[in-house]
């Protein structure tokens, strides 16, 4: 009898540990989980801040590029290289499309094309004339 007593005893001693045990790892898990969760709100935060410095960023290159574009414009002359890629671009960006660039400037497809390629491919324009460039030229 003594010894189903004491059976019984250790029995409800271990679960009382275990529980006791099971209680103190729910509480570290669920600091855990407040600590990650303050973490994982910190980075979101952090990344917002990183996502709108970009394009503040991104929004001075393409200002500073049209107007280094305006400065380095040496004449008004159309047949002249930087002149006829200056007004390329400048007709692309204000979402003119191929076909009524070059009929405006009297230029050439290929060297038309090729402005707005080279455009895309240094970085420097992911505006609506690119976009239109992708989609309208058969030669890319």
């Amino acid at each position: 009898m003594f010894t189903l007593f004491l059976v019984i005893a250790l029995a409800l001693y271990g679960s009382a540990l275990y529980l006791t045990a099971k209680r103190k790892m729910i509480k570290r898990i669920q600091a855990l989980e407040q600590n990650l969760q303050g973490y994982l709100d910190v980075m979101t935060q952090m990344a917002e801040i990183q996502k709108k410095s970009h394009q503040k960023i991104s929004a001075n290159f393409e200002d500073l590029e049209e107007r280094i574009m305006d400065l380095s414009v040496p004449s008004h002359d159309a047949n002249l290289p930087l002149e006829r890629r200056h007004r390329v671009l400048t007709l692309a960006r204000q979402g003119v499309a191929l076909e009524d660039i070059v009929k405006r400037l009297k230029a050439p497809v290929g060297e038309t094309e090729l402005i707005l390629n080279l455009q895309k491919y240094m970085g420097g324009d992911k505006s609506q004339a690119s976009l239109m460039n992708e989609q309208v030229s058969p030669y890319v």
